[in-house]
């Protein structure tokens, strides 16, 4: 198991979008911070004005400081974003699970997110058990005693009726016994 976790921007605003980030949060804080990078703070900021999941987000003073990129590592994100379908017009698209990435590797630790083209190049990269989405959480959580399978079915729907998409390997309708 990874000692540290980095949180990705769509995984954090899934929380955050169901008002229950403090689930996120609760999971993060059993292992060691930081749990997101600068580039997934920037993501994060930009939405600050017009969304208020970011707002929470932003607000939230467990998460701490995002880490910060080596400049010896730039050319290894920058890869990595190119790997992810690259900048886009911004130069920005896919930066922050670039980074995610990349510090997830440096630093022999995981990736938490919902972008499935992230967590496939993860688990190819780092390996499976380096890679988690929502649903991990949730089950960890669960597992943990920290929620209630009928709460993280709660908190799931949740994400999915704010109009979100978790990663198209879980089905449509989950039931309370697909988090146990």
């Amino acid at each position: 198991m990874a000692e540290r976790w980095y949180a990705d921007t769509v995984t954090l605003q899934h929380f955050a979008h169901a008002g229950r980030l403090s689930v996120l949060v609760n999971y993060l804080i059993t292992f060691d911070p930081p749990y997101w990078t600068r580039a997934v703070h920037s993501e994060v900021l930009a939405g600050y004005e017009s969304n208020e999941a970011c707002r929470d987000i932003l607000a939230s003073s467990t998460l701490a400081s995002p880490a910060d990129i080596p400049p010896e590592h730039l050319v290894a994100v920058f890869q990595t974003q190119i790997a992810l379908g690259g900048g886009g017009v911004s130069g920005l698209d896919h930066l922050g699970e670039a980074e995610c990435i990349v510090l997830a590797d440096v630093e022999h630790c995981g990736v938490i997110t919902d972008d499935n083209a992230a967590y496939d190049l993860v688990s190819r990269r780092l390996g499976p058990e380096r890679a988690q989405d929502t649903i991990d959480v949730l089950r960890a959580s669960v597992r943990a005693g920290r929620i209630d399978a009928s709460e993280a079915k709660q908190v799931a729907d949740g994400i999915r009726n704010t109009g979100r998409h978790l990663r198209r390997i879980h089905p449509m309708t989950l039931l309370s016994s697909y988090f146990e």
